[in-house]
């Protein structure tokens, strides 16, 4: 039997020292973006009840959830996404709130991957869930609030493509197919499968009108700027998908208004999970970067799920991605991981050497006292973990700053530094 106990599982890692520094430090600031905004932060447990997850609304297959039993021989699922358990507590513990519900969160996910693609089994999402309101205004808060969460961390080479589910609910809705066919149809359309999408149409074409057919076989073509809705519009004159290019029309005036609209573009084709999301649709992608790093849109039929019946918008972001990209674009997001001060002394300064620390810690600077006796591996320390000043405390209390170049000591003055 192989021996595992130095190895970690496939799609999984350890974040270290300055990743790790990043990491946090890029949390903490899409936290703040959200908190500003009026956001309240929740956590949910890692460990679920496979029941969560388990509906025609769920949205992630059961074959992608870590299942495990408990001790009461119940199926419980390692949290393959965030969304789903904010539905869960919006209709129970949180039922009888106000709304909107304006929710953030930055948790791990885990989800499984036979391919893995440079994907993940664990990884962070950051993001956020309004409960509770209808308006388009809640979807323009959410696509507002995910371009001011990037553009805070640092990335402004993004687009943030918009779809709307209900135009392609409007034309698929009276087809004469069966399920099957239809989820066919919604696999080549969102795989942008021109080639099998109009071969199978054409087979169809004695059980399909000719304005669907035509609408369906440029579905995967209508993305780029907003001119793609009037031509959208010339389709169709199906009254669904009609409202929901007005809707798109809508959100796109109020972005321009607020001058986000150079970061917005539009992708009807844009047809996944179409039980799970309700209207508005989006994904974020990177300039260089394959896949999205944020996704989000409207799920109004998820919390009725678990027993309340209200609408619910918002978005997920891929913490780890976003690291990725900033870390490739050189970006210095975490000045440095290495203390300012090293302080060495013996051990019966150690009570001076504390007392020096705390007042350095209060000036804003990173310090820490030296866990070696002898003076020459404090020196050999501080310099391979790259910390700017060594200081030395003799034993009649004085204290000195080492000069690495010159081997020679200094008296120590700092002005921010009451010694």
């Amino acid at each position: 039997m192989a021996n595992w106990k130095k190895s970690i599982p496939d799609g999984t890692r350890d974040i270290l020292f300055k990743d790790c520094a990043d990491k946090v430090r890029i949390q903490e600031t899409l936290k703040k973006v959200y908190i500003k905004r009026g956001f309240s932060e929740i956590i949910t447990p890692t460990l679920e009840f496979y029941d969560v997850f388990d509906g025609e609304k769920a949205g992630i297959e059961q074959e992608k959830m870590y299942k495990l039993l408990d001790n009461k021989g119940r199926i419980m699922v390692l949290r393959p996404d965030i969304t789903t358990p904010v539905a869960r507590l919006a209709a129970t513990k949180l039922r009888e709130s106000y709304y909107p519900l304006k929710l953030c969160y930055s948790q791990n996910v885990f989800r499984t991957n036979e391919d893995l693609n440079a994907k993940r089994n664990e990884f962070t999402q950051s993001g956020i869930e309004i409960i509770g309101c209808s308006g388009l205004r809640a979807d323009i808060e959410v696509i507002t609030t995910a371009i001011r969460a990037l553009l805070e961390v640092g990335i402004d080479n993004f687009k943030v493509e918009l779809g709307q589910i209900e135009f392609y609910k409007g034309i698929i809705e009276d087809l004469n197919l069966a399920e099957e066919e239809k989820e066919e149809i919604r696999e080549f359309i969102e795989n942008k499968n021109f080639g099998s999408l109009k071969d199978f149409l054409f087979s169809s074409q004695d059980s399909i009108d000719k304005e669907s057919i035509a609408v369906l076989n440029n579905l995967p073509a209508l993305f780029g700027s907003m001119d793609v809705l009037k031509k959208a519009e010339n389709m169709t004159s199906n009254k669904r998908s009609l409202k929901a290019l007005r809707d798109l029309e809508h959100i796109y005036g109020m972005l321009k208004a607020v001058g986000l609209d150079k970061y917005v573009s539009l992708d009807l084709g844009m047809v996944h999970h179409i039980d799970y999301y309700s209207g508005l649709i989006f994904r974020v992608y990177i300039e260089g970067i394959g896949e999205n790093v944020l996704y989000g849109g409207r799920y109004d039929g998820l919390v009725n799920n678990f027993g309340l019946d209200v609408p619910a918008t918002g978005f997920a972001i891929n913490v780890d991605k976003i690291c990725e990209v900033l870390k490739g674009q050189q970006v210095e997001f975490t000045a440095s991981i290495s203390p300012d001060y090293i302080i060495h002394c013996s051990g019966n300064m150690l009570g001076k050497a504390d007392s020096l620390m705390e007042r350095i810690i209060e000036k804003g600077f990173k310090c820490e006292i030296s866990l070696f006796d002898d003076r020459e591996d404090t020196v050999s320390y501080g310099l391979k973990r790259k910390i700017g000043r060594i200081l030395i405390i003799e034993e009649n209390g004085e204290i000195y700053e080492h000069n690495q170049r010159e081997k020679t000591l200094r008296e120590f003055s700092l002005p921010e530094v009451k010694l």
